[in-house]
């Protein structure tokens, strides 16, 4: 499967120009450019449009338009005109965001305890007797003494004493 190599976007290309991008960003960009005809075009027309817009005039806006804005009474709006979305108090938004806020750190309080008790409460300590150790040592001392019976006891350990 033949893959093109990703070409860097306008937006990356114009950091590229102005000098804003990472190290990492900017060594690909170079690697795009030496292997890549298309992307040394495209980094031309993206300086080409920089530099026209760069070469507008500034404009000051005119003084009715500030008297308009700082107007007590705003002009109307005209009935196509797209709605905007009222302005969002902060203070109101964290007030109503705080609830959220508490339960997380009380979550986060509540798991640190459970952690702490897990680690630091002492545990019962419970030791395993070696079983199998055991059984093996003695039937190693009575095959010593001839003991019939007790030469059998690893046999009963294999098999188990269940039912």
């Amino acid at each position: 499967m033949n893959r093109e190599p990703l070409m860097p976007d306008e937006d990356v290309l114009s950091a590229y120009l102005d000098g804003e991008c990472t190290d990492a960003e900017r060594a690909w960009v170079d690697e795009q450019l030496a292997t890549s005809e298309e992307t040394r075009a495209v980094l031309a027309e993206v300086a080409e449009a920089r530099d026209a817009v760069r070469a507008l005039p500034l404009r000051d806006a005119p003084p009715e338009f500030w008297a308009r804005l700082l107007a007590a009474d705003p002009q109307p709006v005209p009935a196509d005109a797209p709605s905007v979305p009222a302005p969002v108090d902060l203070a109101e938004a964290r007030r109503r965001r705080s609830p959220g806020r508490w339960l997380a750190a009380a979550a986060g309080v509540a798991a640190a305890a459970v952690i702490a008790a897990v680690i630091l409460v002492p545990q019962p300590q419970t030791v395993t007797p070696p079983v199998g150790a055991f059984t093996d040592a003695h039937a190693v001392r009575s095959s010593l003494q001839d003991d019939a019976v007790s030469s059998l006891a690893p046999l009963a350990v294999a098999a188990g004493f269940r039912r």
